[in-house]
């Protein structure tokens, strides 16, 4: 059985409302957390690497999700684009080639 990799694109869940969507994640996250079926690894790109900063209250639940094992990976490119690779605060930086490796070879849950 493959691995799970959930793939983040911006910084709240689903289309509509942007405060309802960053709540559904905060929940999504905060839930995760209490589970024994954690994910591989989280992979953040697009607006989604803003959460790994200190300026997002998401950052403590990414923050121990990754202290229980879960690889909280952001693209380095949008991390660049955003400038904001030095606030990061959670998780590391990863090439495209790292993020393909990732998406090619295990099971995508994109949200």
């Amino acid at each position: 059985m493959k691995e799970k990799v959930i793939l983040l694109n911006s910084e709240y869940i689903g289309q509509g409302d942007e405060t309802l969507g960053f709540e559904i994640l905060m929940t999504l996250l905060n839930t995760l957390l209490k589970r024994d079926d954690k994910p591989e690894a989280i992979v953040l790109w697009n607006t989604a690497v803003r959460l790994m900063t200190a300026e997002s209250p998401a950052s403590g639940p990414l923050r121990e999700l990754e202290l229980s094992g879960v690889k909280i990976l952001g693209g380095m490119l949008c991390l660049k684009d955003l400038c904001i690779v030095d606030a990061v605060i959670v998780g590391k930086a990863v090439t495209m080639d790292d993020i393909l490796d990732l998406l090619l070879h295990n099971e995508v849950i994109s949200l």
